[in-house]
């Protein structure tokens, strides 16, 4: 009797830790699907600003969609049009490996999967200018010929 009463224990004791647990993920799941929206928001306005500096007036942004590569998973991709010439483009930021750290990294992809390095988002000042010159690296070089692979 004594061995079928630790069992009921160790089994209400487990039960309890498992809706414990179920619980907090529930949470953290929801949590996360809540801001999900705002963050693919932001991460649009940031891709916006940031093509508003070098090409004012030029790109108009539309909606994401998802790259089905595992190599896309650091990375998100839009639906982009130029307002100049009318075209269909995808634009995509991924983070990148600098000097000065991960950065955020923006190429745009035109209709025949050409990949072009546009720039880091949100910098400015040196670091903007030292990146700058530092275009044809070898990370640089190497997303974008990935790039031109996976959108082929």
């Amino acid at each position: 009797m004594k061995q079928q009463i630790s069992y009921k224990n160790f089994f209400i004791n487990y039960a309890i830790f498992a809706l414990i647990v179920a619980f907090v993920f529930g949470i953290l799941t929801y949590l996360t699907k809540v801001s999900q929206k705002s963050w693919n928001q932001n991460l649009k306005t940031v891709i916006e600003t940031s093509l508003a500096e070098s090409e004012p007036d030029t790109w108009e942004l539309g909606k994401q969609f998802q790259i089905n590569n595992p190599l896309g998973s650091g990375s998100a991709c839009y639906e982009a049009r130029n307002k100049k010439n009318g075209e269909n483009y995808k634009i995509i930021i991924m983070k990148l490996q600098t000097f000065y750290g991960p950065q955020a990294g923006i190429y745009i992809i035109d209709s025949n999967s050409k990949a072009t390095f546009k720039g880091y988002a949100s910098l400015h000042g040196r670091c903007a200018l030292q990146l700058k010159k530092s275009f044809t690296g070898r990370r640089v070089e190497y997303w974008k010929l990935r790039l031109e692979e996976m959108f082929k």
